[in-house]
Protein backbone atom coordinates (compact mmCIF):
# COMPACT_ATOMS: atom_id res chain seq x y z
CA UNK A 1 0.00 0.00 0.00
CA UNK A 2 1.05 3.72 -0.94
CA UNK A 3 2.30 6.18 2.13
CA UNK A 4 -0.53 8.40 0.97
CA UNK A 5 -2.84 5.78 1.88
CA UNK A 6 -1.60 4.48 4.94
CA UNK A 7 -1.41 8.12 6.09
CA UNK A 8 -4.99 8.59 4.81
CA UNK A 9 -6.14 5.64 6.63
CA UNK A 10 -4.60 6.31 9.94
CA UNK A 11 -6.34 10.02 9.75
CA UNK A 12 -10.02 8.16 9.44
CA UNK A 13 -9.89 5.54 12.18
CA UNK A 14 -7.55 7.92 13.94
CA UNK A 15 -10.91 10.30 14.33
CA UNK A 16 -12.89 7.59 14.82
CA UNK A 17 -11.11 6.82 17.72
CA UNK A 18 -11.39 10.01 19.10
CA UNK A 19 -14.98 10.00 18.57
CA UNK A 20 -15.39 6.50 20.32
CA UNK A 21 -13.43 8.36 23.40
CA UNK A 22 -15.64 11.28 23.04
CA UNK A 23 -18.70 9.16 23.72
CA UNK A 24 -17.13 7.32 26.31
CA UNK A 25 -16.16 10.45 28.17
CA UNK A 26 -19.73 11.74 27.78
CA UNK A 27 -21.26 8.72 28.86
CA UNK A 28 -18.88 8.57 31.70
CA UNK A 29 -19.75 12.14 32.17
CA UNK A 30 -23.49 11.47 32.40
CA UNK A 31 -23.25 8.55 34.84
CA UNK A 32 -21.24 10.39 37.94
CA UNK A 33 -24.32 12.85 37.89
CA UNK A 34 -24.86 13.77 41.62
CA UNK A 35 -27.50 11.38 43.36
CA UNK A 36 -28.74 14.87 44.85
CA UNK A 37 -28.72 16.51 41.61
CA UNK A 38 -30.94 13.17 40.21
CA UNK A 39 -33.64 13.50 43.22
CA UNK A 40 -34.04 16.94 42.44
CA UNK A 41 -34.51 16.35 38.56
CA UNK A 42 -37.42 13.74 38.98
CA UNK A 43 -39.33 15.74 42.27
CA UNK A 44 -39.33 18.59 39.28
CA UNK A 45 -40.60 16.16 36.62
CA UNK A 46 -43.31 14.86 39.41
CA UNK A 47 -43.87 18.10 40.25
CA UNK A 48 -44.53 19.40 36.68
CA UNK A 49 -47.58 15.96 36.36
CA UNK A 50 -49.26 17.02 39.18
CA UNK A 51 -49.25 20.43 37.78
CA UNK A 52 -50.65 19.46 34.01
CA UNK A 53 -53.20 16.85 36.04
CA UNK A 54 -54.43 19.59 38.13
CA UNK A 55 -54.87 22.16 35.18
CA UNK A 56 -56.67 19.33 33.52
CA UNK A 57 -58.91 17.57 36.28
CA UNK A 58 -59.65 20.56 38.37
CA UNK A 59 -58.60 24.00 36.64
CA UNK A 60 -59.86 23.17 32.78
CA UNK A 61 -61.68 20.45 33.10
CA UNK A 62 -64.10 22.46 36.67
CA UNK A 63 -64.50 25.47 33.99
CA UNK A 64 -65.83 23.32 31.41
CA UNK A 65 -62.97 22.94 28.92
CA UNK A 66 -63.37 19.23 29.15
CA UNK A 67 -66.92 19.07 29.69
CA UNK A 68 -67.79 18.01 26.20
CA UNK A 69 -69.94 19.85 23.52
CA UNK A 70 -73.06 21.84 25.19
CA UNK A 71 -75.73 22.01 22.83
CA UNK A 72 -78.55 24.04 22.35
CA UNK A 73 -81.48 23.44 24.87
CA UNK A 74 -84.18 21.69 23.79
CA UNK A 75 -87.65 21.25 25.29
CA UNK A 76 -88.14 17.35 25.66
CA UNK A 77 -91.30 17.42 27.98
CA UNK A 78 -93.52 20.15 29.53
CA UNK A 79 -95.89 18.53 32.37
CA UNK A 80 -99.45 19.42 32.35
CA UNK A 81 -100.71 21.90 34.43
CA UNK A 82 -102.85 20.15 37.45
CA UNK A 83 -106.18 21.77 39.37
CA UNK A 84 -105.54 23.09 42.79
CA UNK A 85 -107.30 21.30 45.82
CA UNK A 86 -110.12 22.52 46.19
CA UNK A 87 -113.77 21.46 47.65
CA UNK A 88 -116.54 20.33 45.18
CA UNK A 89 -119.71 21.78 45.79
CA UNK A 90 -122.59 19.51 45.04
CA UNK A 91 -124.54 21.24 42.00
CA UNK A 92 -127.82 23.41 43.28
CA UNK A 93 -131.14 22.18 42.91
CA UNK A 94 -134.16 23.39 42.81
CA UNK A 95 -135.88 23.09 46.51
CA UNK A 96 -139.34 21.07 46.63
CA UNK A 97 -142.10 22.72 47.88
CA UNK A 98 -143.86 20.33 49.24
CA UNK A 99 -141.01 19.60 51.90
CA UNK A 100 -140.27 23.00 52.67
CA UNK A 101 -141.83 22.27 56.21
CA UNK A 102 -138.41 19.71 56.44
CA UNK A 103 -134.69 20.80 57.13
CA UNK A 104 -132.38 19.62 54.43
CA UNK A 105 -129.19 18.27 55.92
CA UNK A 106 -126.24 19.84 54.49
CA UNK A 107 -124.80 17.93 51.44
CA UNK A 108 -121.20 17.07 52.71
CA UNK A 109 -118.30 18.96 49.98
CA UNK A 110 -116.67 16.60 47.95
CA UNK A 111 -112.54 16.70 47.86
CA UNK A 112 -111.12 17.36 44.82
CA UNK A 113 -107.24 16.66 44.59
CA UNK A 114 -104.53 18.37 42.75
CA UNK A 115 -101.63 16.68 40.99
CA UNK A 116 -100.62 12.92 39.91
CA UNK A 117 -100.45 11.68 43.06
CA UNK A 118 -103.23 13.62 45.23
CA UNK A 119 -105.71 11.00 45.85
CA UNK A 120 -102.98 8.58 46.22
CA UNK A 121 -101.42 10.15 48.71
CA UNK A 122 -104.60 12.26 50.39
CA UNK A 123 -103.22 11.38 53.91
CA UNK A 124 -100.14 12.85 53.50
CA UNK A 125 -101.56 16.34 52.17
CA UNK A 126 -103.70 18.81 54.28
CA UNK A 127 -106.58 20.73 52.21
CA UNK A 128 -104.14 23.57 51.61
CA UNK A 129 -103.15 24.52 54.95
CA UNK A 130 -99.51 24.53 55.52
CA UNK A 131 -98.72 22.96 58.77
CA UNK A 132 -94.63 23.30 59.76
CA UNK A 133 -92.27 22.25 62.43
CA UNK A 134 -88.63 21.80 63.01
CA UNK A 135 -88.31 18.83 61.52
CA UNK A 136 -91.54 18.32 59.08
CA UNK A 137 -93.85 20.15 56.49
CA UNK A 138 -97.27 19.21 55.24
CA UNK A 139 -98.98 21.50 52.96
CA UNK A 140 -101.67 20.58 49.93
CA UNK A 141 -99.19 18.98 47.56
CA UNK A 142 -96.18 18.16 49.93
CA UNK A 143 -95.13 16.28 52.74
CA UNK A 144 -91.68 16.23 53.78
CA UNK A 145 -89.83 14.91 57.31
CA UNK A 146 -86.61 15.48 57.94
CA UNK A 147 -84.47 13.94 60.63
CA UNK A 148 -80.45 13.85 61.75
CA UNK A 149 -78.97 10.59 62.64
CA UNK A 150 -75.82 10.09 64.34
CA UNK A 151 -74.11 6.38 63.93
CA UNK A 152 -71.16 4.27 64.57
CA UNK A 153 -69.36 8.27 64.59
CA UNK A 154 -71.06 9.20 61.44
CA UNK A 155 -73.64 11.94 61.00
CA UNK A 156 -75.83 11.85 58.34
CA UNK A 157 -79.35 13.21 57.28
CA UNK A 158 -82.46 11.80 55.64
CA UNK A 159 -85.35 13.84 54.52
CA UNK A 160 -88.45 11.81 53.02
CA UNK A 161 -90.70 13.26 50.33
CA UNK A 162 -93.91 12.91 48.68
CA UNK A 163 -95.07 15.09 46.32
CA UNK A 164 -98.34 15.81 44.65
CA UNK A 165 -96.98 16.40 41.60
CA UNK A 166 -93.52 15.83 40.13
CA UNK A 167 -93.40 20.01 39.30
CA UNK A 168 -92.97 19.80 43.02
CA UNK A 169 -89.62 18.08 42.79
CA UNK A 170 -87.23 21.10 40.35
CA UNK A 171 -83.52 21.47 39.83
CA UNK A 172 -81.71 24.70 39.95
CA UNK A 173 -78.86 25.84 38.26
CA UNK A 174 -75.94 27.44 40.18
CA UNK A 175 -76.18 31.66 39.56
CA UNK A 176 -79.79 30.83 37.40
CA UNK A 177 -78.85 29.23 34.22
CA UNK A 178 -76.96 26.78 32.53
CA UNK A 179 -73.13 27.28 32.57
CA UNK A 180 -73.99 30.36 34.73
CA UNK A 181 -71.11 28.90 37.60
CA UNK A 182 -71.16 28.33 40.67
CA UNK A 183 -73.68 29.53 44.06
CA UNK A 184 -73.93 28.90 47.86
CA UNK A 185 -76.06 26.02 49.02
CA UNK A 186 -78.61 28.11 50.91
CA UNK A 187 -78.84 30.76 48.00
CA UNK A 188 -79.32 27.97 45.18
CA UNK A 189 -81.99 26.79 47.81
CA UNK A 190 -83.48 29.88 48.64
CA UNK A 191 -83.88 30.94 45.24
CA UNK A 192 -86.01 28.53 44.22
CA UNK A 193 -87.78 28.97 47.57
CA UNK A 194 -87.02 25.03 48.47
CA UNK A 195 -88.16 23.37 51.22
CA UNK A 196 -85.80 20.86 51.05
CA UNK A 197 -82.51 21.38 48.91
CA UNK A 198 -80.07 18.87 48.01
CA UNK A 199 -76.76 19.00 46.28
CA UNK A 200 -76.41 17.59 42.83
CA UNK A 201 -74.19 16.05 40.21
CA UNK A 202 -71.99 18.86 39.74
CA UNK A 203 -72.60 18.92 35.94
CA UNK A 204 -70.37 22.16 35.60
CA UNK A 205 -67.15 19.88 36.31
CA UNK A 206 -68.13 16.12 34.36
CA UNK A 207 -69.00 15.80 30.42
CA UNK A 208 -72.43 14.13 31.46
CA UNK A 209 -75.52 14.00 29.88
CA UNK A 210 -77.65 17.10 31.43
CA UNK A 211 -81.58 17.49 31.40
CA UNK A 212 -83.27 19.47 33.70
CA UNK A 213 -86.70 20.05 34.06
CA UNK A 214 -87.53 18.65 30.95
CA UNK A 215 -84.97 20.61 28.60
CA UNK A 216 -82.05 18.27 27.45
CA UNK A 217 -78.28 20.28 27.56
CA UNK A 218 -75.83 17.97 26.74
CA UNK A 219 -75.98 14.11 25.73
CA UNK A 220 -72.44 13.24 25.86
CA UNK A 221 -71.95 10.31 28.39
CA UNK A 222 -69.91 10.20 31.28
CA UNK A 223 -69.92 7.58 34.23
CA UNK A 224 -73.67 5.46 35.19
CA UNK A 225 -77.08 8.22 35.25
CA UNK A 226 -80.38 8.98 37.29
CA UNK A 227 -83.02 9.08 35.11
CA UNK A 228 -86.24 11.12 36.36
CA UNK A 229 -89.32 9.96 34.13
CA UNK A 230 -92.29 12.19 33.56
CA UNK A 231 -94.54 9.48 34.86
CA UNK A 232 -92.61 10.20 38.02
CA UNK A 233 -90.40 6.80 38.20
CA UNK A 234 -86.98 6.83 38.67
CA UNK A 235 -84.25 4.43 36.80
CA UNK A 236 -80.76 4.02 36.84
CA UNK A 237 -78.24 2.81 34.18
CA UNK A 238 -74.48 2.40 33.79
CA UNK A 239 -72.89 3.88 30.80
CA UNK A 240 -72.30 0.53 29.03
CA UNK A 241 -76.12 0.43 29.33
CA UNK A 242 -77.45 3.95 28.30
CA UNK A 243 -78.54 4.25 24.98
CA UNK A 244 -78.77 8.67 24.24
CA UNK A 245 -81.48 8.07 21.04
CA UNK A 246 -83.51 5.82 23.37
CA UNK A 247 -83.02 8.40 26.39
CA UNK A 248 -84.03 11.21 24.58
CA UNK A 249 -87.21 9.56 23.23
CA UNK A 250 -88.29 8.33 26.89
CA UNK A 251 -88.71 12.12 27.43
CA UNK A 252 -87.21 12.26 30.90
CA UNK A 253 -87.71 15.21 32.93
CA UNK A 254 -84.02 15.38 35.13
CA UNK A 255 -81.00 13.26 33.78
CA UNK A 256 -77.93 13.37 36.49
CA UNK A 257 -74.67 12.15 35.65
CA UNK A 258 -72.57 11.32 38.51
CA UNK A 259 -73.07 8.09 40.44
CA UNK A 260 -72.89 5.33 40.96
CA UNK A 261 -76.24 3.60 40.89
CA UNK A 262 -76.44 1.95 44.42
CA UNK A 263 -79.17 -0.63 43.94
CA UNK A 264 -80.03 -3.69 41.84
CA UNK A 265 -82.71 -4.05 39.82
CA UNK A 266 -83.90 -5.61 42.97
CA UNK A 267 -83.54 -2.87 44.91
CA UNK A 268 -80.31 -4.94 46.73
CA UNK A 269 -77.15 -3.30 47.68
CA UNK A 270 -74.36 -3.42 44.51
CA UNK A 271 -71.15 -4.64 46.36
CA UNK A 272 -69.54 -3.55 43.49
CA UNK A 273 -69.44 -0.05 42.18
CA UNK A 274 -68.51 1.61 39.22
CA UNK A 275 -66.31 4.42 40.72
CA UNK A 276 -63.44 4.84 42.19
CA UNK A 277 -64.28 6.77 45.26
CA UNK A 278 -65.48 4.00 47.89
CA UNK A 279 -63.57 4.72 51.21
CA UNK A 280 -65.61 6.60 53.81
CA UNK A 281 -65.99 9.94 51.93
CA UNK A 282 -68.84 13.22 52.72
CA UNK A 283 -72.02 11.61 50.58
CA UNK A 284 -75.39 12.99 48.80
CA UNK A 285 -77.66 10.35 47.12
CA UNK A 286 -81.24 10.74 45.88
CA UNK A 287 -83.85 7.45 46.65
CA UNK A 288 -86.91 6.57 45.04
CA UNK A 289 -89.79 4.56 46.78
CA UNK A 290 -92.63 4.50 44.25
CA UNK A 291 -93.49 7.46 41.81
CA UNK A 292 -94.46 10.60 43.83
CA UNK A 293 -92.39 9.21 47.01
CA UNK A 294 -88.26 10.21 47.23
CA UNK A 295 -85.77 10.38 49.82
CA UNK A 296 -82.68 12.64 50.11
CA UNK A 297 -79.95 11.27 52.15
CA UNK A 298 -76.82 13.51 52.99
CA UNK A 299 -73.56 12.33 54.80
CA UNK A 300 -71.38 14.09 57.00
CA UNK A 301 -67.38 13.25 56.72
CA UNK A 302 -63.86 14.58 57.25
CA UNK A 303 -64.61 15.64 60.07
CA UNK A 304 -63.88 14.76 63.79
CA UNK A 305 -67.74 14.55 64.50
CA UNK A 306 -68.48 12.30 61.59
CA UNK A 307 -65.71 9.72 59.46
CA UNK A 308 -68.10 9.54 56.35
CA UNK A 309 -69.70 6.54 54.97
CA UNK A 310 -68.27 3.65 52.26
CA UNK A 311 -70.52 3.39 49.16
CA UNK A 312 -71.13 0.01 50.35
CA UNK A 313 -72.54 1.54 53.41
CA UNK A 314 -74.67 3.80 51.41
CA UNK A 315 -75.67 1.41 49.64
CA UNK A 316 -76.88 -1.05 52.77
CA UNK A 317 -79.00 2.83 53.95
CA UNK A 318 -80.89 2.66 51.18
CA UNK A 319 -81.51 -0.97 50.71
CA UNK A 320 -82.74 -0.77 54.38
CA UNK A 321 -84.99 2.17 53.84
CA UNK A 322 -87.03 0.26 51.43
CA UNK A 323 -85.99 2.57 48.07
CA UNK A 324 -86.41 0.38 44.75
CA UNK A 325 -83.48 2.75 43.16
CA UNK A 326 -80.66 4.97 44.16
CA UNK A 327 -78.29 7.20 42.89
CA UNK A 328 -75.09 8.51 44.61
CA UNK A 329 -74.70 12.38 43.85
CA UNK A 330 -71.54 14.36 44.40
CA UNK A 331 -70.40 14.40 47.59
CA UNK A 332 -67.29 15.10 49.04
CA UNK A 333 -66.61 18.51 49.79
CA UNK A 334 -69.86 19.04 47.50
CA UNK A 335 -72.35 17.23 50.19
CA UNK A 336 -74.47 18.99 51.71
CA UNK A 337 -78.53 19.27 52.42
CA UNK A 338 -80.53 22.43 53.03
CA UNK A 339 -83.87 22.57 55.47
CA UNK A 340 -86.03 25.30 55.58
CA UNK A 341 -83.70 27.68 54.10
CA UNK A 342 -80.87 26.48 55.96
CA UNK A 343 -77.95 24.39 55.53
CA UNK A 344 -78.32 21.63 57.90
CA UNK A 345 -75.20 19.64 57.21
CA UNK A 346 -71.88 20.44 58.02
CA UNK A 347 -70.81 23.43 55.99
CA UNK A 348 -67.40 22.76 53.71
CA UNK A 349 -67.96 26.40 52.90
CA UNK A 350 -68.67 25.07 48.98
CA UNK A 351 -70.03 26.79 46.38
CA UNK A 352 -71.73 23.94 44.23
CA UNK A 353 -73.10 24.41 40.50
CA UNK A 354 -76.64 22.36 41.11
CA UNK A 355 -79.13 21.56 43.60
CA UNK A 356 -82.40 18.91 43.47
CA UNK A 357 -85.27 20.87 45.27
CA UNK A 358 -88.62 20.22 47.07
CA UNK A 359 -91.14 23.50 46.24
CA UNK A 360 -94.24 23.83 47.21
CA UNK A 361 -94.87 26.38 44.39
CA UNK A 362 -94.81 24.60 41.26
CA UNK A 363 -91.96 24.45 38.53
CA UNK A 364 -93.48 25.27 34.79
CA UNK A 365 -90.68 23.42 32.85
CA UNK A 366 -89.71 25.21 29.39
CA UNK A 367 -91.84 25.25 26.50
Amino acid sequence: MSTEYNEYAEDVYGERRESVKAKKKKKKRKKRMPVGKMILLDLLAICAGLIVFALFHHVLFYWGVMRGEDSEPVVLVTLAPQPTPAQEQPPETQPDQTALSEPTPEPTPTRVYSGMWGEKFADKFTDGEVIRTEDSYQSANVNATFQRFSEDGVIYFIADVYISDLRYLTTAFGRGDFNAGIENMEEIANGENAVVALSGDHYFGNSGVVVRNGTGYRWSTFQDVCVLLSDGSMVTMTNAELDVENLKASQPYQVWSFGPELLDDEGHAKTKFNSVVLRRNPRSAIGYFEPGHYCFVEVDGRIAESRGMEMAQLAQLFESLGCTSAYNLDGGQSAGIVWQGKLASYNYNRAISDMICIVDEPTESEG
